[in-house]
């Protein structure tokens, strides 16, 4: 049972940043000025790299597939 409850804290928390990445995403296609596109653009590329480690722990910790 504990095992489920971490493995809902994996889906939850890949959820809510797949959920800002996608926000982001949108605020960088709409935005014009190029300093703040490149400031939500490095956001994005840290939300990439965090799920990705998010991923890679859930496998190695706990053998989940999370991709």
């Amino acid at each position: 049972m504990a095992i489920q409850f971490v493995i809902g804290e994996y889906r939850l928390l890949r959820e809510a940043l797949k959920l800002h990445q996608s926000k982001l995403q949108r605020e960088s296609e709409a935005i014009e000025d190029e300093d703040e596109q490149l400031l939500v653009d490095d956001k994005l590329q840290k939300l990439n790299d965090m799920l990705r480690g998010i991923a890679i722990a859930a496998k190695a910790d706990w053998d989940i597939d999370l991709a």
